[in-house]
């Protein structure tokens, strides 16, 4: 019989684990979450606007490239730390807090070749679901309101349910199928290959998606829509300003931070989980 993902023991891990080991993740989280935060203050507040260097040039390529480049940059910068950290943390919820010392998260090794190899196939797989769901949702909508089903309430909702089930649903489980090979990749577990990863997932790609939709997803939104709720009514009272806006911006970016830590810790449990019950190809007799 294979084995059956528990959805909510697998929630349970990965935040028991962010409760029990906090100060190991978070001395691994403030250096990036300071970068991020500073990095994103900097760009609100117009320190690295390029828009001078763009103005003196004569050239429209070449003022517009100016202009966004040191946007294109910073950015880039914040995007190779994320991902350094990711690294990091699926090795300290997988490995142990020996696993990450000090600042040795910066180093890179080959399993982030492999990490990044892997990235680029999940990010691949989502993408090309996803233009392929972006095709067709506007014929949808279409025929839909040609014949006057958005007309009403219930068939507004009755063609949300349609198209999720269509393309939403299907974007994500294709993608959950390849995300237990960048848990394997971090780990340095070279037994579990792209293939390897999608055969552990394989019966489970439903109970992986509700992980990800019970545990992030739902609970972040949440979080961010009171967030953003707050500050529109200190913005609102106050009066449109630079403070409080920074603020909010600043509140947000370490909601997504706290995010994306708690999504590396549910992928790196679903891994755990699927990696100890799941036996590989390789060793079920023939």
């Amino acid at each position: 019989m294979r084995y059956k993902l528990p959805v909510f023991a697998t929630i349970a891990d990965a935040y028991r684990f962010l409760g029990r080991e906090f100060g190991a993740w978070f001395r691994l989280a403030i250096v990036p979450l300071i970068i991020w935060v500073v990095i994103d203050a900097s760009v609100q507040l117009g320190f690295l606007s390029g828009g001078l260097f763009g103005l003196q040039s004569d050239h429209a390529i070449l003022a517009y490239t100016l202009l966004n480049a040191p946007f294109v940059v910073v950015y880039l910068i914040t995007v190779i730390i994320l991902f350094m950290y990711a690294v990091a943390l699926h090795r300290l919820v997988l490995i142990g807090p020996g696993s990450v010392p000090g600042l040795s998260w910066v180093a890179w090794h080959a399993r982030h070749w492999r990490y990044l190899g892997r990235g680029l196939v999940t990010a691949s797989v989502f993408v090309i679901a996803f233009i392929i769901s972006a095709t067709f949702v506007p014929a949808i909508g279409t025929a839909a309101g040609t014949a006057g089903i958005l007309e009403s309430a219930a068939g507004q909702v009755t063609l949300t349910v349609i198209v999720l089930l269509l393309f939403a649903v299907p974007t994500a489980l294709l993608t959950c199928m390849t995300l237990p090979a960048l848990s394997a990749a971090a780990a340095d577990d070279d037994a579990v290959d792209m293939a390897e990863a999608s055969n552990q997932a394989r019966g489970n790609l439903w109970r992986m998606t509700f992980v990800f939709g019970l545990g992030l997803l739902l609970p972040f939104w949440l979080i961010e829509v009171a967030v953003r709720t707050v500050g529109d009514t200190v913005i609102a009272t106050d009066g449109p300003s630079a403070g409080p806006e920074l603020l909010v911006t600043t509140a947000l970016l370490i909601v997504n931070f706290v995010g994306f830590t708690a999504g590396v810790a549910l992928l790196s449990a679903i891994f755990r989980r699927l990696r100890d019950n799941v036996p590989l190809r390789s060793d079920v007799p023939r």
